[in-house]
């Protein structure tokens, strides 16, 4: 086929295209290559064709690549004294910004210092276990320039009443894995979550020959009398065996409770 139309626009302005009739022309032409159904005897045909369309699109891209340029060109002139103005505005919106943000972020750290005095003095009821869910239910709200004395006292005893509740459902359990449950508890601040580790470890007891989680209370009451000092046994007296044991606290408690359920005496070397 003969060249496109568009390909005799080569090196010509694009501002004096006249779009309407390329379109149309443009269109009528690529009809026409549309309805060849190109086969192996004619592909040197179709090789060629491809050479023309490669070579429209070609002149279309580069008509639009300088003048864009063209256009372009005024702004990129001035374009570094846009951006030192904007930078000369931004230095110094930068620097009261920052003594905005150490102003701001020293006031929320004197609150929350005094969300923590009354958050201790209020969370007596939770034991040793204050200390740990204090960053669970810290409430970033609490410490915002919005947020009242009234108000921040009225969320902390809410959490603290709420965690206390949750704590007393736990031991009410009797699960043997109390600990462990606990720790849970600590990290998720949910009964669910505790539920389903008590069932996971009461399923652990359960395969080493605990078939009920009252056994499992028997065992630890037998085998570790002592609420505070775990029953010790010299490695290698009475089959024992040494090992050591990477894990963090939280796993650590998990497999104590467990070795307490199944009867195992264990000591910390």
């Amino acid at each position: 086929m003969s060249d496109l139309q568009i390909i005799q626009l080569e090196n010509t302005d694009i501002s004096k295209w006249d779009f309407s009739r390329l379109r149309t022309a443009l269109k009528r032409e690529l009809k026409a290559y549309a309805s060849i159904a190109y086969t192996d005897a004619s592909i040197k045909d179709a090789k060629k064709d491809r050479t023309t369309l490669n070579k429209a699109k070609k002149v279309i891209e580069d008509a639009r690549k300088a003048y864009k340029a063209r256009c372009l060109a005024p702004y990129e002139k001035i374009e570094p004294q846009i951006k030192e103005l904007a930078d000369m505005v931004e230095n110094q919106r930068k620097a009261i910004d920052d003594s905005v943000k150490d102003y701001e972020n020293r006031q929320k750290e004197a609150k929350e210092r005094e969300v923590r005095k009354y958050y201790d003095r209020k969370a007596g009821v939770l034991g040793d276990m204050a200390k740990p869910l204090y960053p669970k239910l810290f409430d970033k709200k609490w410490v915002n320039a919005s947020t009242g004395r009234a108000k921040y006292e009225e969320g902390i005893q809410i959490a603290i009443d709420e965690a206390n509740k949750d704590i007393r459902k736990i031991k009410a359990m009797k699960s043997p894995f109390k600990e462990s449950l606990l720790q849970v508890y600590v990290e998720t601040l949910s009964m669910d979550a505790v539920k389903e580790k008590n069932v996971e470890l009461t399923k652990a007891a359960s395969a080493a020959g605990l078939t009920t989680v009252e056994k499992a209370a028997d065992a630890v009451g037998t085998q570790n009398p002592s609420p505070v000092v775990d029953q010790q046994v010299p490695a290698n007296v009475d089959g024992g065996v040494a090992m050591k044991i990477y894990a963090t606290q939280y796993q650590m408690n998990q497999i104590k409770d467990f070795m307490k359920a199944i009867g195992v005496r264990y000591e910390f070397i």
